[in-house]
């Protein structure tokens, strides 16, 4: 039976993949990316990877199965962890409703909560939450709710995908932010994280502009114990 390996590799970049991830690049007959990964890993896998266009999820999920089914062993990557917002449902269930003698694996990655908490500093100490403010994963009454509840249950907040389409979700979500929680209240934006043009923003929750965060943001929202150190660090205390 011949594998199907859904690959998270983090940013993208080499050395932020785990050592299971590269070693099971090396090892299969074709790797299916984005243009993105692409460009960033052809480097260290050859003429074995096959890039297209990011928005050509379905198209890319569908080539992969199609290779394994042939008899290849087969990756498909996708940035972060592909189990978080990613494509591995895609692949398990269009191989569960195709009936193939397709074995897959998923290979976690590291997801932006964790990348970016690290370069911010040490946000998420305490329970927190992951939200995606995508209109394609979730309706804005459903989105609106689970931001309520989050805030008022105290959990810092990761937002994923804030730049939707007129950044309307994000600006919804910092009004109900606002009506829970103090005004001075820590906030950190990473965006483009492992890229040449990374950048690292602290503010307070007032002072964040909806229009200077890009589709390659990911929003930090600390709870009631949440700093910034001298140092330019944002930090939430362990709990003790």
């Amino acid at each position: 039976m011949s594998k199907l390996y859904v690959v998270g590799v983090g940013s993208g970049n080499y050395e932020d993949m785990t050592i299971k991830a590269a070693r099971i690049l090396e090892s299969v007959d074709v790797i299916y990316s984005d243009s993105h990964i692409y460009k960033k890993l052809k480097f260290y896998f050859g003429n074995k990877m096959i890039g297209n266009d990011y928005k050509s999820t379905s198209a890319r999920c569908n080539n992969a199965i199609n290779s394994a089914e042939s008899g290849l062993n087969v990756a498909i990557t996708g940035s972060g962890d592909t189990g978080i917002y990613g494509i591995s449902s895609i692949i398990i269930e269009r191989v569960n409703d195709a009936n193939v003698d397709v074995e897959v694996e998923v290979i976690p990655g590291i997801t932006s909560a964790i990348s970016g908490a690290s370069l911010l500093g040490s946000p998420l100490t305490s329970d927190f939450a992951v939200i995606s403010l995508s209109s394609n994963l979730s309706d804005l009454e459903s989105m609106k709710k689970r931001i309520i509840a989050t805030t008022r249950a105290g959990f810092i907040i990761v937002f994923y995908s804030p730049n939707n389409s007129e950044k309307s979700n994000l600006m919804y979500a910092k009004e109900i932010l606002l009506s829970c929680l103090p005004h001075d209240t820590s906030v950190g934006i990473v965006s483009n994280i492992g890229d040449e043009n990374q950048s690292i923003e602290l503010i307070e929750l007032q002072s964040l502009d909806v229009f200077n965060v890009c589709e390659n943001s990911t929003v930090f929202v600390g709870n009631k114990e949440t700093s910034f150190t001298k140092t330019k660090k944002m930090v939430t205390p362990l709990a003790h």
